[in-house]
């Protein structure tokens, strides 16, 4: 198997883990378009981290279709190098292992996981590791039982309260970002308001929306016409949650103020004299160009709100 990577400039790495997905979401085609879950080997994926590493990548994202998925395979023909099972917490305490060197330090974020691969292992892993970012992308579609059950997600709306209020409790700190889904078919007002809800509960800060579209072949697309959501409908409700995620980005940004955090340079800011950087935590920050160098954490102190963006003098 070839382990694919890509590059944001010399900043950020991307190691794809994993491919393929077993879920078969009623929307998704990805299923039927890249096939089954399948987890690239141990070996190759600390060849790739341990290079990357050596090459002064200070973050590394740990990539996958169904990233909680990973080693689910391994006792299904796809060896994991002779072990008989590892998972990803077990995965990411390897690569962890690899940044002992001081002369190549780095951090791993995790790309996006489901709420159902969000396991005590995990949270304990991220509570108790620095080096994992206290950030979480979730595959999250929506904040309502009955519309998770049609789509066929693996979780219900107390599942993911759940998950998240333990992770919160072990990690303060944490930004959430999350995909989420409006307008599935026979979603109705308060099913889109229990999603809404969910964020502010949750504290959601960053979701992205979209608005559901038929894919040929799926489930939802054989629902009945009369079952399916307007497209009027469709776009209001997304400008809707759009406009409760920025409320809830300003509000996280204001809370931050008088923080201090390690974050790393990316590329010259729009506002003239800044650097945008990204926090640990993944937010976005701008810091002036005479305190930051490409390539290598540095550590400010947020003074003040810049463009949407949290700022440091």
């Amino acid at each position: 198997a070839k382990l694919l990577s890509a590059y944001e400039t010399h900043t950020r790495a991307f190691v794809q883990i994993q491919q393929g997905c077993n879920q078969g979401c009623t929307f998704c085609i990805i299923h039927l378009a890249r096939g089954p879950s399948h987890s690239l080997a141990p070996s190759l994926i600390k060849r790739q981290v341990q290079r990357l590493a050596l090459n002064g990548y200070p973050e590394i994202v740990v990539c996958g279709v169904d990233l909680g998925s990973y080693g689910e395979d391994f006792n299904n023909g796809n060896q994991a190098d002779g072990q008989i099972r590892m998972d990803l917490v077990d995965l990411l305490r390897e690569l962890l292992s690899l940044g002992h060197d001081p002369e190549n330090p780095f951090r791993i974020r995790l790309s996006s996981i489901d709420p159902a691969h969000i396991t005590d292992r995990l949270i304990d892993l991220m509570a108790t590791e620095s080096r994992i970012c206290p950030h979480i992308h979730l595959s999250l579609q929506s904040g309502n039982t009955l519309i998770l059950k049609r789509m066929k997600r693996r979780y219900d709306a107390a599942h993911v309260r759940e998950r998240i209020t333990r992770l919160r409790a072990c990690l303060p700190e944490l930004v959430i970002s999350a995909d989420v889904m409006v307008g599935f078919p026979t979603e109705t007002e308060q099913h889109y308001l229990d999603t809404e809800a969910m964020l502010r509960e949750l504290n959601i800060a960053f979701p992205h929306v979209f608005s559901y579209s038929e894919r040929a072949g799926t489930p939802a697309a054989r629902i009945p016409q009369d079952k399916q959501v307007p497209i009027k409908i469709r776009k209001q409700r997304n400008q809707r949650l759009r406009r409760a995620g920025k409320e809830l980005q300003y509000r996280l940004l204001e809370s931050r103020l008088g923080s201090s955090a390690w974050v790393l340079p990316e590329k010259p800011a729009r506002h003239e004299g800044y650097t945008l950087c990204r926090a640990e935590d993944y937010l976005a920050v701008l810091v002036p160009t005479n305190r930051s160098v490409a390539g290598k954490w540095c550590k400010v102190e947020y003074s003040h709100i810049l463009e949407g963006c949290l700022a440091a003098r």
